[in-house]
Parts: C-alpha cells; structure tokens; sequence
C-alpha cells in the first residue's frame, strides 16, 4: 500500500536526506493518506536528482517559473469561476469568450487621479488592430477599434427624446413673438435643462402638453406624461426657493417661465380657477411670487445670465405698462364701470383697497393690450396681473367673493383676446363661465361687458354651456394632483 512503501523508502533512504542537507522531521509520517503521497512525490523528485547538483532552494525554483502579475482586482464573473481575469476594459477576455456578462461593463474605467489621462493610459483600455497606427498631418496616430458589439448602451427613453425633439423644433417657437426670445427657448433653455433635472422636466412637460393639443388620440396619454414630467420638478424647484444662489438663480427663474405656460395649457374641469384651489392658492403661483422677489433683488444676476434677454425685456415692458397707464383713463377706460360699483358698495377700508389695488394692476394691462397692436405685446405679458395680486385679494378670491370674482371676470377678457395662442386656446371662456356660475344675479350684471367682449352667452338655464368651443376641450380631462390643486 502506498503507506506502508513510503514509510519503507523513508527509512532506507535517510543517510540520502541527510546528506542533502534536507531535515528528516520535514519527512515525518503523517496518519492522512494524502500527506504520505505528497511526501513520496518529494522523495522521488530529490532520489532522480544527480548527487552532484546543488540544492535548488525555493528561490531558485521561483525564479525559474513564468512570471505573472497577481491580482485580487478581477470580475466577479473569473473569481466565481476561479480562473485568471486579464482586466481587460470595457470586459474581459474570459467573458467575452464565453459569452457571459462582464461585471466591468456597469463600471468606469479607473483612471489616476494624480496625473491627467493621457494616450498611453487610453490605450490600455483599447484594443488595437495588429496593424499598429496610421500617418496622419506628421505624426504617428494610434488606430483604435470601435467597441465591441457585446457592449450594448443603455437603453434610451424615447418619448423624453420625442418630447425634446417637439420643443426645440416647435413649441420653443410659440412661446413668444420676439424673433430673438424665440431662439433663447429654442437654444439656451434646453442647454440649461441638461444642468438642472427640474428645468429639463419643466420643458418636458410643456412639450407633452403642445403634443396633447395637436393630437386628440393621443391626448389622454401625453397630458399623463405632462403631470408627471412638472409634478416632479415642481417639489424641486419650490424647495429651492429658500436656498438660491448665484448659480441657480437662473435655473428657478426660467422654471417659473416654463411652469406658467404649463399651468395656462393644463386642462381643467368645471370649478377649477387657475390661481386658487381647494387648499389654498395653487402651488405654480407661490413660486412664481416667489421668482419675482428674487429678479427683485438679483437683477445684476440675471440680466447678465443666460435668460438676460427675456429679463431685460420685461424691465422694459413692466415701464412700458407705467406709461401707457398713465395716459389710459375716461371713456377709453373699460374698467371704469367696474370702479363705480365698488365705490358704490359697502367694504371695511382694507378690502377697499384690496380691491381697488387689483383693479388698478389689471388697467395697465388694458393699457398695453389696447393701446398697442398684436405684435408689440406678448401674450405673457397679461399674466403680470397675476403676479401682484395681493394676499389678502387671494384669500378673498378662494373664499368666492363676489367683487374679486367680477373682478377675474375682466381678466378673462384679456385671455380671449390671446386665444390664437395654442397654451390659451378656451381659457378666457372657460374661466368666464366658471365665474357666472358662482355670481348672483346681482353681481352678474357687473361683468356685462365682459360677456359681450368675448361673444359668450349663457344658457338658457342661467348656467355654463360645457358643449361651447374651448370649454368642452378643457372640461374632458381629470384635474391635474397637484398639492393645492391647479
């Protein structure tokens, strides 16, 4: 038994060991059958030997073997196998061979951070054909193969490059009139977007919104995809209101842009007024207030960002209103009915000035809409009235008081008169049906001309005809979740 015989040639060969210099004890009988084959393999390694030939110690052995690079740094894919793994990037050799996948395709190549990247270090992770380089202008140029086909990217959303695609090349050109505004939406927001995840989500969304408009089959499907896109960079934004910086400051601002136009566009149902909803005002208007605080103090900032344009215009526009108010009074004056019958009411001294301040905010709107043509206002201009309402005309207006809902009445009528504009498309008839429902007869004779400047009529029962143009197209979707309702 193999035991036994190499106990017996232990035995008779031990002035052989001694002579070699190799300890006796190293050769010691172990009970395990596996540790006597081990030492019957060392004995006839040393017993073929020439007697004359010097020792090889285990450093003379070592250096005799192929030299190789020891490593722990492998994929897992190797290690579980418990093969060598060359650390070729983006996958090694082994993988690639077989087939299977290569834990470094989801990790970045290392690169030192002592030193700046440099051609060699590239090369490392390259394969190269065995072809070498090609000349080219007077210097060696390193020939590199295109990645593997195993290295498959990561998969793209194609609806978010649909909805980016139909921004750039369309909806950024509807937002304004102004030649150059239009070529900073088209250009300088979606460059921003590509910074800021919330700014991108904003021009998402108003995209899906301009999608649902245009195509009725498919309208259910993107006004989902909007309220979720502008849910998502709302929370952000908004929480950002408390921490602007230098950097940012831009970014909130053109969100507030974006979010505008999108809460404008968002379909609506019966009951539902803009700017206030059943918690209290909505949250679109709590950030743009807040944006405007900010241009307030950080002008310098912003004229000089890359929305500076857009800044600087409405500078000079918001002077602009200044002037032409001035001068817009007396039978040129739609509002001046409207004043009378506040005067002629009974208010405490605060809501008569609550009132009387809202209405005057609203006549340099008038002034710049009627006293201008088309083409020298933008139909973002007539939400500046939106912008300094009061708190204490907010509260008023969430609580239906009759004066503050005739005096939304005469803002829906600037909103009609911007209906060519697909974002404002029914909305001026919309929000003026909503404010019939909830007058009394009394108040109601106080929109009259209101009701004849749109071309609306009531029904004949006195309430909201939901089948008229532009009511029917806002009154079929579901109201947009948002905290505080839209």
């Amino acid at each position: 038994p193999p035991h036994s015989t190499a106990k017996r040639h232990i035995q008779s060969s031990q002035s052989l060991w001694t002579a070699r210099n190799i300890p006796i004890h190293s050769c010691h009988l172990q009970n395990d059958k596996s540790d006597a084959a081990a030492t019957v393999q060392k004995y006839l390694f040393y017993s073929m030997s020439e007697p004359a030939e010097p020792f090889r110690t285990t450093a003379t052995k070592a250096a005799s073997r192929k030299a190789h690079r020891k490593t722990r740094t492998g994929c897992r894919t190797c290690k579980l196998r418990k093969i060598k793994c060359d650390e070729q990037r983006p996958e090694c050799s082994n993988c690639m061979k077989h087939s299977v996948q290569c834990d470094y395709l989801g990790t970045p190549i290392p690169i030192s951070a002592s030193s700046p990247a440099s051609p060699g270090a590239l090369t490392k992770h390259v394969n190269t054909p065995s072809s070498g380089t090609f000349q080219g202008s007077g210097s060696e140029v390193t020939r590199f193969n295109s990645p593997s086909v195993q290295n498959e990217p990561m998969g793209m959303n194609m609806l978010d490059l649909e909805l980016l695609h139909n921004f750039s090349t369309s909806t950024s050109l509807t937002l304004h009139t102004n030649p150059a505004l239009k070529t900073m939406w088209k250009v300088n927001v979606p460059k921003v977007g590509f910074s800021y995840d919330f700014v991108m989500r904003g021009i998402l969304a108003v995209s899906a919104l301009h999608i649902a408009h245009f195509t009725p089959e498919k309208r259910d499907y993107f006004v989902a995809q909007a309220l979720i896109q502008h849910q998502s960079g709302l929370r952000v934004a908004t929480s950002m209101l408390s921490n602007i910086t230098d950097e940012n400051c831009s970014a909130v601002y053109i969100f507030s842009a974006l979010t505008l136009f999108f809460a404008i566009a968002t379909p609506r149902k019966p009951g539902d007024f803009l700017i206030v909803g059943e918690t209290g005002v909505v949250d679109w208007l709590i950030l743009i207030k807040g944006c405007i605080s900010i241009a307030a103090t950080g002008q310098e900032i912003l004229s000089k960002g890359p929305f500076g344009l857009m800044f600087r215009a409405e500078e000079r526009k918001e002077r602009l209103r200044e002037e032409l108010a001035a001068d817009f009074h007396g039978e040129a004056d739609p509002l001046r009915e409207l004043r009378d019958h506040i005067n002629n009411s009974q208010f405490s001294e605060q809501d008569y000035h609550t009132y009387h301040a809202a209405i005057e905010e609203l006549r340099k709107i008038y002034a710049l809409i009627y006293k201008q043509s088309y083409a020298d206002y933008e139909p973002g201009d007539l939400f500046t009235w939106l912008f300094h309402l009061s708190p204490q005309f907010l509260d008023k207006f969430q609580a239906h008081s009759q004066e503050s809902l005739a005096i939304f009445a005469y803002f829906c009528v600037l909103l009609k008169r911007a209906n060519e504009c697909w974002w404002l498309d029914g909305c001026g008839i919309h929000f003026l049906a909503q404010t019939y429902d909830l007058l009394d007869e009394d108040h109601r004779l106080w929109i009259r001309w209101p009701i004849e400047e749109c071309g609306w009529v009531p029904n004949s029962s006195g309430t909201t005809d939901t089948t008229m143009k532009g009511v029917s197209h806002y009154s079929s979707y579901p109201e947009p979740r948002f905290s505080g309702g839209i």
